[in-house]
């Protein structure tokens, strides 16, 4: 077996690395967005040509070793997505590479699990559980935008936060920190000066998922309504993974990786998960992934068959 490359891809940078057959990085390097629905064709180009480049550079020998390619990518969950970024490969990298495409969910999901089936819950700046059972059937529950509703992320935490401190100013809803800190947090005077904060931001999703970590750090304060936020979420977290269990898997010891910016505080949300899992508690492993992204797709293309 020659060499691989696995590649995570998404709206603000590219990882790529060149392991060998045991999965040890021999090169890693960082370009640019790779999101096919973020940016154009020519510049989607561009960043796989600059990745090509610059691991060529660090490692040539190596490189030209390279015999199979797994990219997991965010946005590519349709498959003229996929198909872009795929010819997109294809005219950049060597033609004797075999060449996947997937999206960033699985690659997450193989970061805990070594390539193994199961469940990811990705609760980052947005939300989405996601899964893949032993007969290669996928499925998804949630992760479908913040205008329908994305508990349990970052924006699920930051929303909920507004909310419960516009109410405390109104006093129509109890009294919380959260008041004060939204309010410090933006140097307003006062909370409705926020407002155009929030409106006229360039991104008001990544703006009010940055409030999450308020809310954590409230909970860890013992406000009240912080930590009823935290439980909502942690609860809709453990009922999201229970239902993609019903459709996925019919026996238990079921991997669930955590990934995102929440699980740097799993300690805050893993009981009322658990408690959400209901039934499945007994039959899930909950696996906080010790190795990037990048190294699921590294255990992907791995797998990967060259006859193919």
């Amino acid at each position: 077996m020659g060499y691989v490359i696995g590649i995570d891809g998404g709206g603000t940078k590219t990882t790529g690395v060149i392991a060998d057959e045991k999965g040890w990085t021999i090169a890693e390097v960082t370009v640019g967005a790779s999101n096919p629905n973020i940016v154009s064709t020519i510049d989607l180009k561009a960043t796989f040509l600059k990745l090509k480049a610059q691991l060529k550079e660090k490692n040539k020998a190596a490189f030209e070793k390279v015999d199979r390619l797994f990219a997991g990518i965010s946005g590519t969950g349709h498959p003229s997505a996929r198909q872009t970024v795929h010819q997109a490969l294809s005219e950049t990298m060597p033609s004797a590479m075999s060449m996947t495409v997937d999206n960033d969910a699985i690659i997450a999901l193989y970061s805990g699990t070594l390539g193994q089936p199961g469940i990811v819950q990705i609760s980052g700046t947005g939300s989405i559980t996601y899964g893949i059972n032993h007969d290669g059937e996928r499925d998804r529950v949630g992760g479908w935008g913040h205008f329908i509703g994305e508990k349990g992320s970052g924006f699920g935490l930051g929303s909920d936060a507004l909310q419960a401190a516009f109410a405390a100013h109104d006093q129509a809803g109890p009294a919380t920190m959260l008041e004060e800190s939204i309010r410090h947090f933006f140097k307003k005077q006062s909370l409705p000066d926020i407002i155009p904060e929030i409106y006229q931001a360039t991104s008001p999703k990544e703006t009010i998922a940055s409030l999450g970590r308020l809310v954590m750090e409230a909970a860890d304060q013992k406000d009240t309504i912080a930590t009823e936020i935290i439980q909502q979420n942690g609860l809709y977290i453990g009922q999201s993974v229970s239902a993609l269990m019903k459709k996925l898997f019919k026996k238990g010891d079921i991997p669930v990786v955590l990934a995102g910016g929440l699980f740097n505080r799993v300690d805050l949300f893993r009981s009322t998960i658990e408690e959400g899992l209901g039934n499945y508690s007994d039959s899930t492993r909950l696996i906080i992934p010790d190795k990037p992204p990048v190294s699921g797709a590294v255990s992907a293309a791995l797998m990967m068959d060259t006859s193919l």
